[in-house]
């Protein structure tokens, strides 16, 4: 399987003007909520679409940021008639390529609501890399010049 690009068509975000201070939990989700064949095809191999909802929830009632979007891959034929049968018949795909699609899904969901969460002032829903000092034993000392 090939992913060959991720479109976003949706970016959404609410931030409630009432909102208490506290703790504050937040609640990732992606979830796959189509798949369909797709009209090209490159180097012999056929384009599926998976539609995909991603959201950011904050509790208690702080906001929510909501991204939805499409990973569009290339696969064999033959692959890709398994995939688009198991879906139309259960809504279930084959766990190796549901572990892509939602890595990817989960991947552009952060990278977004990460830069819209700043907008509109929410926690980021990740944490970020952070610096921390050093303690004075860990300091490092100025070596001495020897004459």
């Amino acid at each position: 399987m090939t992913i060959v690009k991720i479109n976003l068509h949706k970016v959404h975000a609410d931030r409630s003007l009432d909102a208490k201070g506290g703790q504050i939990k937040i609640n990732n989700n992606v979830s796959l909520k189509n798949v369909e064949s797709m009209d090209f095809a490159v180097e012999g191999k056929k384009g599926i679409r998976f539609t995909f909802s991603f959201s950011c929830g904050y509790e208690p009632d702080l906001g929510k940021i909501e991204v939805e979007g499409q990973v569009l891959f290339v696969e064999a034929e033959d692959k890709v008639k398994e995939i688009l049968d198991g879906w139309d018949k259960d809504k279930k795909i084959p766990i190796e390529i549901m572990e892509q699609i939602v890595n990817a899904a989960l991947h552009k969901g952060n990278v977004q609501a990460i830069k819209i969460s700043e907008e509109v002032s929410l926690p980021s829903p990740l944490p970020l890399p952070k610096v921390k000092p050093s303690s004075p034993a860990e300091e490092v000392k100025p070596e001495e010049k020897k004459e």
